[in-house]
């Protein structure tokens, strides 16, 4: 057998190995599907590549309990998020925004967006706002969810830059609809902590594939069941 029919013999045996697989296991198919079929959504606003704050605003008390803490997971997510998939080379710490913004709600006075992140440093700040933040939609079921809506600001200028100036909103909405959870996890305060590490992640991850190119999540929500 010469070289070139070796290769060719040794190529259509691995070929012919992978069919197998595949065809054998219904796990592999969809997410071959997703990786060779399905187009990616494009980026709804491409970010300035300039000094980023993120910003998690619970104004109207959404977040039942631990607001604090799940505004800053939410942050500090959709900031490592940011700077893990290169949106943006530099991000300022959400802690000293959300200190700061602390500081002067004390204080009783009234800070602006521009001017919260002018005072950090920042150059461009995505403002998110929680809306809703619940475990169960019913009290029973165990089956997390949250809304919120958020806009980026261009602090030099002073401007909204998304939505953009002609959009029918001001605001882009988001709604995350988890599946139902193992109910074990409701039963303590560590089951509780990892369902509100869950959810924080799964409301980042949406935020930040407004900003870059991506598959749609078909498959459902990142919060899985058990």
């Amino acid at each position: 057998m010469t070289v070139e029919r070796a290769t060719r013999a040794r190529a259509a045996a691995i070929i012919v190995s992978v069919a197998a697989v595949m065809g054998s296991c219904n796990i592999l198919q969809p997410a071959a599907y997703l990786a060779i079929g399905q187009a990616k959504a494009p980026a709804r606003y491409v970010l300035e590549d300039t000094p980023t704050v993120v910003f998690v605003d619970d104004r109207n008390n959404a977040i039942p309990i631990n607001s604090s803490r799940v505004r800053r997971a939410v942050a500090d997510n959709v900031t490592n998020q940011l700077m893990s998939r290169d949106l943006v080379t530099i991000t300022i710490s959400p802690r000293d925004a959300m200190a700061l913004s602390r500081n002067q709600d004390r204080q009783g006075k009234l800070m602006s967006m521009g001017a919260l992140g002018e005072a950090v440093g920042a150059e461009q700040l995505i403002y998110i706002e929680m809306l809703s933040y619940r475990g169960s939609p019913d009290n029973v079921t165990p089956r997390p969810s949250a809304a919120c809506r958020l806009k980026v600001i261009d602090v030099v200028n002073k401007t909204r830059m998304f939505p953009g100036p002609d959009a029918e909103k001001d605001w882009q909405e988001i709604i995350v609809q988890g599946r139902p959870v193992s109910p074990e996890l409701y039963r303590s305060n560590a089951g509780r902590r990892e369902i509100e590490k869950m959810l924080a992640a799964t409301i980042a991850d949406k935020v930040t594939k407004l900003f870059y190119k991506h598959i749609p999540d078909e498959l459902g929500s990142r919060l899985t069941p058990q």
